[in-house]
């Protein structure tokens, strides 16, 4: 199988997925049932989805997430399906956002000409509407406001308004794995933080996480924001060298080694524990600690990420996460 990949000159690739399932790194069999219809146009079954989760902000998240992209390509239609129902208009401004995103495409700022950004901020700005509307229907939801972080990053909203989301978010669920995940983004020097303001966040999650929780793997992800950064000052060129010293610097893998175990002390069932396993699996990986990384994979088996953390260092992360695989025995 071939996946068109954008890289960050804003020309593609073509990558051999080596029989990875990329994406699938999560856990919801009813949402892999329903995806397939949701991308043709049937939308009915995805509303029911995100509406049977209201009291699993987990699952509920990440049902969000994987139907906005899903359904990006049918807003239109999404949209006279939502009506006024606080369940239809979530959806409906994730997938505006998803679809924005997709219009400017992953590269560098530079790359992107100026049609396109204009249209991707045209696209962006109606995603506002329909979330702030679902968020006053339910009051108690966080994930609204999780979203309206991808939103404020793209419109530029500054920090101040980000800050003021997070602050939303968490009075509602101060463990919402996708929200410390979209904070963690909010939080890179290429936004509105510093590597310095991320780590501290990173260590504060850590900290305040219960034994078992996946949440604490925005440290993994952190450092591997760092590495991108670092990589970014060096014109974008991947140097596998630079995130193996990186992750082996004994300073960055004992607080990993602490939060891993913590999660892994009292493991318990999470739709986004594959991912947890893939960014502490790689950064066991390639800091050398290789007897976790193959524990933290074993599990992950063949399903993978669409974006981090194998990105870090090969624009064909499948074929790297399949060699990485092979060197662990697995």
């Amino acid at each position: 199988m071939l996946l068109v990949k954008a890289i960050k000159a804003g020309v593609f690739v073509l990558e051999k997925t080596a029989g990875m399932q990329i994406g699938k790194a999560w856990d919801d069999p009813a949402l892999g049932a329903i995806l397939r219809k949701v991308r043709s146009g049937r939308l009915e079954p995805g509303l029911e989805l995100i509406r049977q989760a209201r009291e699993d902000h987990q699952l509920r998240a990440l049902r969000v997430d994987k139907l906005a992209d899903a359904a990006k390509s049918h807003t239109e239609a999404l949209a006279r399906l939502a009506g006024g129902d606080p369940d239809g208009l979530l959806w409906l401004g994730a997938a505006r956002i998803q679809e924005a995103w997709a219009i400017r495409g992953g590269s560098y700022a530079k790359y992107v000409g100026e049609e396109r950004f204009t249209r991707f901020l045209q696209v962006l700005g109606t995603a506002e509407e329909p979330l702030r509307r679902a968020a006053d229907l339910l009051p108690a939801d966080p994930v609204p406001w999780n979203v309206l972080q991808w939103h404020a990053i793209g419109m530029g909203s500054g920090r101040t308004e980000l800050d003021r989301l997070w602050k939303e978010l968490i009075a509602r669920n101060p463990g919402l794995y996708a929200g410390h995940h979209s904070r963690t983004q909010a939080l890179c020097e290429k936004w509105y933080g510093s590597h310095a303001e991320l780590l501290a966040f990173a260590a504060e999650t850590v900290a305040a996480a219960e034994p078992g929780d996946p949440v604490v793997s925005v440290l993994p992800m952190a450092h591997i924001e760092i590495v991108i950064a670092q990589q970014r000052d060096r014109e974008g060129l991947f140097d596998e060298k630079l995130v193996m010293a990186h992750f082996s610097d004994p300073a960055v893998a004992e607080p990993l080694i602490e939060a891993s175990d913590k999660w892994l002390s009292r493991l318990q069932p999470h739709p986004l524990a594959l991912e947890a396993r893939h960014l502490f699996g790689a950064a066991f990986y390639y800091g050398g600690h290789l007897s976790r990384a193959q524990g933290l994979l074993a599990g992950a088996g063949r399903r993978m990420p669409d974006n981090q953390p194998w990105t870090v260092a090969s624009l064909t992360p499948a074929r790297r996460y399949a060699k990485a695989r092979r060197e662990l025995g697995l």
